[in-house]
């Protein structure tokens, strides 16, 4: 018998043996089995019958919920997905709740007695869900998220970040705003003193449509209350621009393959790498580098890759910077400005390959290739072991929004 005919006999098998309970351990198994084995196989297994077999078998065979290591590698840099793409998506529950967690970690929001709550997806169209109620001096407040896994071309997307025409509105404030989000504001019932709702909609060129929300009071009041309501003067704790950051780490924390990444995921009080720059920079290099040394600290990271074959070296460093000279070439979608360089270096031989990015919210990237072990080294190689186009996609790959 085939292999492919002895597996498929196997689930078939097993698969009526089944309880409610083991559908749910394989569930969560299959999507942990499934992050392994894409990151290693996804150019290889895309619409092949046997993948999905092989695929299936991985998740039914791993450990329960608590085995593995839950987490994708800290988010490969990519193109945005197409439709095909954006049908997967995985993120736990204990995932997403920690992307809120270190999301307002980052807002510097007081939070006191916390109360935190997770609800993770394996399914495209269902949400993955995330919700904060906490006593913010002020009194009860509560932030909630939302985030699920779409098609960034599809055209039913628009009206949910497109303000409706103010007649019949049911936002007393709403603005259309670059980066494909929209902000809302809302009043229960329209009247003074009622519950308020400040929102953030944003579609990712990753994907994603996340809505991060803010209320003045963190559960709904009860009918005796709706009847003699006491008034809520108070504004949401958060205002507009810490939504538009907050929802941006969120963007930040996904890669382009529907995982989340370990930067947006990490345990909320633990301690950062040092040099915020080097582990994203080695996270989003192509796997094919093999890394010889590294270093960095603050706002800049480099490392030194290797080809074991021929022994030649290559240096690349990612730095912020502003006010530096502009040089863009282009720009993408969302706003972001992209420019490519290629000059000689200070030793004879070497050339720097350069990569910037400019974001909308003044987040400027560069990334800097040379065909030497170090700027100042003599030349290792006819030029550097990574190519413009690759900088490039590390350079403007979104878990930027990350750094600190």
């Amino acid at each position: 018998m085939r292999f492919e005919d002895e597996l498929e006999k196997v689930l078939r098998d097993t698969a009526g043996t089944f309880t409610t309970d083991r559908l749910s351990l394989a569930e969560g198994s299959l999507a942990r089995g499934r992050r392994r084995v894409a990151r290693r196989r996804a150019s290889v297994v895309a619409g092949s019958a046997l993948a999905v077999a092989l695929l299936a078998t991985a998740g039914v065979q791993l450990g329960g919920p608590g085995g593995g290591d839950g987490k994708a590698r800290g988010g490969h840099a990519a193109q945005p997905r197409t439709t095909d793409g954006a049908r997967h998506f995985a993120v736990t529950d204990q995932e997403i709740q920690n992307i809120l967690r270190n999301g307002m970690d980052r807002a510097a929001i007081p939070v006191v007695r916390p109360k935190w709550y997770g609800t993770g997806s394996s399914e495209a169209a269902r949400p993955a869900t995330a919700r904060l109620d906490f006593d913010d001096s002020w009194g009860a407040a509560r932030v909630t998220l939302s985030v699920r896994r779409v098609d960034p071309a599809a055209p039913d997307l628009k009206k949910l970040i497109t303000c409706p025409p103010t007649q019949g509105s049911p936002y007393e404030e709403c603005t259309t705003q670059p980066g494909n989000r929209a902000v809302k504001g809302y009043t229960e019932a329209g009247k003074a003193g009622g519950v308020k709702k400040w929102a953030v909609t944003m579609l990712s060129p990753n994907g994603y449509l996340i809505e991060v929300a803010t209320h003045n009071v963190a559960t709904k009041r009860k009918a005796k209350d709706k009847q003699d309501p006491a008034p809520i003067t108070r504004n949401p704790r958060m205002n507009p621009g810490k939504l538009r950051s907050l929802a941006m780490f969120v963007d930040g924390s996904f890669d382009p393959d529907g995982e989340p990444n370990s930067f947006g995921t990490v345990t909320p009080g633990s301690q950062p790498e040092s040099g915020d720059m080097l582990p994203v920079l080695k996270s989003l290099l192509p796997e094919r580098l093999r890394i010889d040394s590294e270093g960095g600290s603050g706002a800049e990271g480099h490392v030194v890759v290797a080809d074991p074959r021929t022994g030649d070296r290559t240096y690349i460093q990612a730095t912020r910077i502003a006010g530096d000279k502009e040089f863009w070439n282009e720009t993408l979608a969302d706003g972001t400005k992209v420019g490519t360089l290629s000059y000689p270096g200070d030793k004879p031989g070497v050339m720097r390959l350069r990569v910037d990015a400019l974001r909308p919210n003044g987040l400027w990237i560069s990334v800097s290739a040379y065909n030497a072990p170090s700027p100042t080294s003599a030349k290792s190689g006819a030029k550097p072991l990574v190519t413009a186009a690759e900088l490039k996609a590390v350079v403007t790959s979104r878990t930027w929004l990350l750094a600190r």
